[in-house]
């Protein structure tokens, strides 16, 4: 007769053992764990925030344009092609706390071709041109050439219409861009340029470049100025992103068909004086509704223009 200990090693190679915890349990205390710690880091450090929620902006990013390659390829260059994408980046502002309030929203929504000019502040003002998007439907954005190699984000922009151009070469740029305009005229697209070249956040709009206004005029197209207030919840330097609001006012058309080449420079200035007032009206509105909230603030100066202008009337940033 058998013993119970020989009856076990014959019948089964394991010992009939109940393990004190499974290995799901295991992966499961392991996850329980992460997550805490992440919500105690996320609570306690402005720095793993500022981190943190510009993780979920490129991985939301980079993820919704991976899956939106493979449809555009099907209508490449096609400037809707990025709608098919929209619903899925539009909730990262609300995710990581960004709330924009658009006044006047309705001149977008106008079914015409127009050069949009807007101050160029950070990063994420690619989250209000995903916030207007559905409002415009057709619209391609000029963004420096770096931005194609940036891959899916970078190809899939591109098959959805975007003109990429090499800021060092200034009449390449223009080369590109002209060769855009008749496209934008007859499918009636907007056409979205951010003047100053290069983003800034200091008390005035960096000098506007020539570029979107020479388009605008040889091409008798409107210019519709988009002025967004200061990021006042976010500080790059100390790496402090929190929770807050961003004013954004689309302003009237400006109508260039009467514009003369030789009239760009006026056309530069003005526009430059009408958006920075608006922008100090937007700074002062927005930082006191920030109030001791604000992580970044600034009292706006009145510059004169005279100090923004160089010789024969060019604008450099």
């Amino acid at each position: 007769m058998e013993t119970t200990e020989e009856a076990t090693v014959a019948g089964s190679t394991e010992p009939n053992i109940v393990p004190w915890m499974s290995r799901w349990d295991i992966w499961i205390l392991i996850s329980f764990l992460v997550s805490i710690s992440l919500v105690i880091l996320y609570d306690r450090s402005a720095k793993f925030r500022y981190y943190f929620k510009f993780t979920i902006y490129v991985v939301g990013c980079s993820t919704t344009a991976l899956f939106v390659i493979p449809p555009s390829l099907l209508r490449p260059r096609n400037v809707k092609n990025v709608l098919m994408g929209i619903p899925f980046t539009k909730p990262i502002s609300k995710i990581v706390g960004i709330h924009w309030e658009v006044v006047n929203k309705d001149i977008l929504a106008k079914d015409f071709p127009c050069v949009i000019i807007c101050n160029h502040q950070s990063a994420w003002d690619f989250m209000l041109i995903v916030e207007l998007w559905q409002v415009m439907q057709k619209c391609a954005c000029v963004a420096k050439r770096a931005i194609m190699y940036v891959f899916p984000f970078g190809f899939s922009a591109w098959l959805s219409g975007t003109v990429y151009i090499n800021r060092s070469n200034p009449g390449e740029c223009k080369t590109l861009i002209s060769a855009s305009a008749q496209q934008i005229q007859e499918t009636k697209t907007k056409l979205w340029i951010f003047p100053e070249g290069t983003r800034s956040k200091r008390a005035n709009l960096l000098p506007f470049k020539k570029g979107a206004f020479h388009i605008a005029v040889e091409n008798k197209l409107p210019i519709v100025p988009v002025v967004v207030s200061p990021y006042t919840f976010i500080n790059d330097e100390k790496k402090i992103f929190n929770t807050g609001k961003v004013l954004v006012k689309v302003l009237p058309p400006i109508d260039t068909s009467t514009v003369t080449p030789d009239g760009i420079s006026k056309l530069v200035e003005n526009c430059w004086e009408l958006m920075n007032n608006e922008y100090h009206k937007l700074t002062q509105t927005v930082q006191k509704i920030a109030g001791k909230d604000a992580v970044h603030t600034f009292a706006p100066s009145r510059e004169s223009k005279s100090n923004l202008s160089f010789p024969n009337g060019d604008r450099r940033s």
